[in-house]
């Protein structure tokens, strides 16, 4: 059965992580090391993947000639045509690196690259059978990742990824590094929520909410800025994509999840002429979706086709009695 095991690798702007996965989105082994791409190489961060990965399949008693491929996901814009990182924002020191031709070459094995956000969306799918729907992940972290999935298809831009975490929410903000001022990211992502909150006097985010509950003006004033934009940068996605299920993922997402779905769902309330109706869920909370989903890389067209090795049916249920179970 080792066939059905492939290599993962999600890379972020802070960490690396890599692991085994097998084809029912289990996560057999697994490690992280530090990105540091300012003092590290993308051949040296390479060079470790292709160690650990080896390690990994010691670890599970297999050889690395043995894994089906290698799935990466990758901060970007990443080139998935060339398989080229061009990333000067978070990857700086990688700019130009061809990463599935270097890693491929290590390892000796098919190498697929996906942006991270998609690779993030590809595991929500897989663990939580909806390829049949329509379904939009927003990430909330240091900055705001967006993929949407339609029926079987990842949405893309052509080679690069669609920034959608840099749509226009307000008239004025901070000037982002996509050039304008407003976006989306420069104003809703989990860093930029704390530096708003740092510039009118408290300590993050996490102070404001705590104010503005013992109604402290200020805080409650600011708390609802926040919110709106928050709120204008979903409407603007949601009515453009209008998906059976939106996704909310990241760190901020999973600490503040109700407080923003709450304020969502008021927003869309009685626009059901602009709007599809639509559930609000939070990540998956007990798998490293990005491993999972560089799992689907190698194994989506056999999804879409119903000919993936494993039962998606089955899995899905066992999933929802995890949440369900959770939950208690």
């Amino acid at each position: 059965m080792v066939e059905k095991v492939i290599g993962a690798v999600d890379i972020g702007g802070t960490k690396i992580h890599v692991g085994i996965v097998d084809d029912l989105g289990n996560v057999l082994a697994d490690q992280c090391f530090p990105t540091d791409a300012d003092h590290q190489s993308g051949e040296e961060a390479m060079d470790k993947v292709a160690d650990i990965l080896s390690d990994l399949c010691s670890q599970a008693g297999m050889q690395l000639k043995n894994l089906r491929g290698i799935g990466v996901s990758c901060a970007g814009p990443v080139n998935i045509e060339t398989g080229i990182v061009e990333n000067p924002y978070t990857l700086a020191g990688w700019m130009g690196f061809p990463i599935v031709k270097d890693l491929s070459r290590k390892t000796g094995l098919e190498v697929r690259l996906e942006n991270d956000a998609n690779g993030a969306l590809l595991g929500e799918i897989f663990q939580r059978n909806q390829k049949e729907q329509r379904v939009l992940m927003i990430t909330l972290g240091t900055g705001i990742g967006v993929a949407f999935w339609q029926e079987g298809e990842l949405y893309r831009g052509g080679k690069y990824h669609p920034e959608m975490g840099h749509i226009i929410v307000a008239s004025d903000g901070p000037e982002c590094y996509c050039g304008h001022r407003g976006c989306f990211e420069s104003l809703c992502s989990g860093k930029a929520i704390n530096e708003r909150a740092q510039l009118a006097g408290y300590r993050d985010f996490d102070e404001v909410y705590e104010k503005a509950c013992d109604q402290e003006k200020p805080a409650s004033e600011l708390l609802e800025r926040i919110l709106k934009d928050m709120k204008n940068g979903i409407w603007s996605l949601n009515i453009v994509f209008k998906p059976d299920t939106i996704i909310l993922a990241g760190g901020f997402s999973k600490k503040y999840f109700s407080l923003i779905r709450d304020a969502v769902m008021e927003d869309c309330c009685g626009k059901e002429d602009f709007l599809n109706p639509f559930e609000m869920l939070p990540a998956c909370g007990n798998k490293n979706s990005a491993l999972v989903g560089a799992n689907m890389l190698f194994y989506k067209d056999e999804a879409v086709s119903n000919s993936l090795p494993c039962d998606f049916t089955a899995r899905a249920k066992n999933y929802r009695s995890l949440e369900r179970k959770e939950a208690l």
